[in-house]
């Protein structure tokens, strides 16, 4: 793959991986990553990256902190 159709199609991985960009450019992204070895590399790092970080970011928020935003939606209803 020509090195410059590689940099354009890695500025729209993540809008790819988020499931942001049209059928026909998902279609052409997928085609590219099944040519493209470094492409292809890049695309399955992110992907485990995200779900790495989705799976073991979660925090829960502190009990104070979750009653004053109820607090405040409460009083913004009234």
């Amino acid at each position: 793959m020509r090195r410059n159709s590689c940099f354009r199609r890695a500025r729209r991985l993540y809008s790819y991986l988020d499931g942001e960009i049209r059928a026909i450019r998902r279609i052409r992204i997928r085609l590219h990553l099944r040519r493209c070895l470094n492409c292809e590399r890049a695309y399955r790092f992110e992907k485990r990256l995200r779900g790495f970080i989705r799976e073991r970011a979660r925090v829960d928020a502190p009990p104070e902190v979750v009653e004053r935003i109820r607090r405040l939606i409460r009083e913004r209803h009234h």
